[in-house]
Formats: structure tokens, sequence, C-alpha cells
């Protein structure tokens, strides 16, 4: 790592560990930590995912579309329908602490890992899911009274004349920013379809702006 880089990685660490960052400064990390540690999976697709958005081809493309297949066997099988994240809370922060450490930088705490994870949900809202040159679904940002939901709603075809869509999570953190009532019993995420949220900071907090429409 030449100064400069290392100069911009300590710039966008001590803005994390200060409290004092924002969804665009994790925007900016996300390849900084990319460039040195392509060996670890889920920072190289979530940083190739940030970049390319629509054009990406990845792992979790794969696993956008391995999802809508299970929703499509629906009834096929005896096999229950599991869904999980596609990378789990361990993982990327083992991935980002390896990635600190490779630097003499302490790794993040469970609460730092959760306000990135937070921030790359945020990040990550509103891309289409492409199949072909075709658009069957879209990646939203949602809210629970628990968690933060990158949500994935997507076109599935379960037998030649019946369509319909699924919805599923892809990434979650917990919701320590924004006290909610629960919609139900089952705690149903409020989804912003056609809402952009941002990540920002106040007082030394993340802080999520939610358009004045929106209420919960």
């Amino acid at each position: 790592m030449d100064t400069k880089e290392k100069s911009l990685v300590n710039y966008y660490y001590h803005k994390l560990m200060n409290n004092t960052f924002d969804e665009k400064d994790i925007y900016a990390f996300l390849p900084l930590i990319r460039h040195r540690n392509k060996e670890i999976h889920c920072i190289n697709e979530l940083a190739d995912f940030v970049a390319q958005r629509e054009r990406y081809q990845g792992y979790i493309k794969d696993h956008l579309f391995e999802t809508r297949k299970k929703f499509s066997n629906l009834g096929k099988t005896n096999s229950a329908l599991r869904i999980e994240d596609v990378f789990s809370f361990k993982e990327m922060k083992n991935g980002i602490n390896k990635a600190l450490e490779d630097w003499q930088l302490t790794g993040l705490t469970n609460e730092k890992m959760n306000d990135l994870i937070t921030c790359l949900i945020s990040i990550l809202q509103q891309i289409p899911i492409i199949d072909g040159d075709r658009e069957i679904g879209k990646l939203f940002f949602a809210i629970s009274s628990k968690q933060m939901i990158l949500m994935a709603e997507i076109e599935v075809t379960q037998n030649l004349f019946k369509k319909t869509n699924a919805v599923f999570p892809v990434l979650t953190a917990n919701n320590h920013y924004l006290d909610i009532k629960k919609q139900d019993r089952f705690d149903t995420p409020y989804l912003f379809a056609d809402k952009v949220v941002e990540i920002t900071h106040h007082e030394g907090k993340l802080e999520l702006i939610v358009p004045d429409s929106f209420s919960f």
C-alpha cells in the first residue's frame, strides 16, 4: 500500500471509529478495502455490487436468482423454503476485520459493523434486478421495529400461466436508529418502494433521513 492509499484508508477508518461517517464515506471506503483484499469473498462481491449496480453479474446476483428459483418451485417439492442473507453478519464482520488487521488497525465492534451494514443497505437500495434485457425486480430499503433490511422484490413464475412477486431479505442489520411501531403482530417491514432513504450522521450517531411524505 502506498502512502496516499494508506492515508485514505486511515481517513475513512477514523471517521468510522469517531462516529462522523455516513453512507457516502462507506461508499468510498469499500473499494479501498477491496483493492488490497481481493481474496475476501464477501468484501469483493459487495464492493463490486456497489460500484457496478445493475451491471453486476457476480455471486449476489446468483443468490437472488437462486432464491427466485426456490419460490418458483414452491409446492413442487417437500423441502422447506429457507431464506438467508446473502452474507451473514459474522462473515462480513470477519472479512472487514481481517482487512483491518492486515493494516494494523483495530477491528470493528458489533455496533460499528451494524452501522456499516446499515449504510450498505442504503447504498444498495433501488438497484434493478435484470434478467437478459428485462427488469424483473428491484432492491428496496425496508424497516421493521427490530431490523434494517435490504429487501428484494422479484418476479416469479410458478407455472406457465401464473406470475407473482416474491419479496425476501438480502442483507439485514439491527434497528438501533428509529423507534417505530409494528405494522402488525408479525412486525411486517415498512417498504420504501418509491422513496429513497439517506443515512447521515448527527451528534455522533447515524441518522436516517426519511422522505417527508412517508409516515410510520
